[in-house]
């Protein structure tokens, strides 16, 4: 028995290849690492900065994004880069996961931005969102 495959068909096959194996999980590494992240922190100055760096993420270019540094835990000023912070005060649900190695084109992203709205309504008891 011989099958013959189309082009159509052969090109859907290809679409749905790439698709499927990723159905479900975030292509953008760092929507993955905030999903079911745990946000922590111990006072609050260590909270104003995350406030500072969230807000930073919604309203700064990523190259100003790239040259900003943050307070450490002890309140050290300009000690950490935005990767850093995050990687201090959220922790990922599962292990291995990282905020990729575009963070900040991927940091931009629209999903993010909603996303990194909805965490600091919550830190602030604000509503950024619009909504």
């Amino acid at each position: 028995m011989t099958y013959r495959i189309t082009l159509p068909v052969l090109a859907a096959l290809l679409v749905a290849a790439a698709v499927l194996p990723g159905c479900g999980r975030a292509t953008n590494p760092v929507l993955d690492y905030f999903d079911n992240a745990e946000l922590r922190y111990e006072t609050e100055a260590q909270k104003q900065n995350i406030v500072r760096a969230l807000h930073d993420i919604l309203t700064l270019p990523a190259q100003e994004l790239a040259q900003r540094r943050y307070d450490d835990y002890a309140g050290k000023p300009n000690e950490w880069d935005l990767p850093t912070l995050i990687g201090k005060h959220f922790v990922p649900d599962k292990q291995g996961k990282t905020l990729g190695p575009k963070f900040y084109p991927d940091v931009k992203s629209a999903r993010v931005q909603d996303q990194i709205r909805r965490i600091l309504d919550r830190l602030t008891g604000t509503d950024t969102t619009g909504a």
